[in-house]
């Protein structure tokens, strides 16, 4: 009885240490990867200046949509004819 319980401590602390490696080594992956998903969220270009920007051929007919000129056949597009 004596030995059961001597391995049935040594079986847990085993463990104990187990479980404390598997939790060091997901808390450095997660580490990694959200440091990695903040650097390419980082490098990622967002300027509204494009979004808002009315560049374009400058020839065509103004797109209330896109606010851009373009040549006046997009579809789904809203122009200064349909006002």
């Amino acid at each position: 009885m004596e030995n059961q319980s001597k391995a049935f401590t040594v079986f847990m602390a085993c463990l104990g240490g187990i479980l404390t490696g598997a939790k060091a080594i997901i808390r450095a992956t997660s580490l990694f990867f959200m440091g990695f998903i903040g650097l390419l969220a980082e490098g990622a270009i967002a300027s509204e200046d494009d979004a808002n920007s009315e560049e374009g051929d400058l020839t065509g007919d103004y797109n209330f949509r896109t606010r851009k000129f373009d040549n006046g056949t997009d579809p789904y597009g809203w122009y200064e004819d349909d006002l």
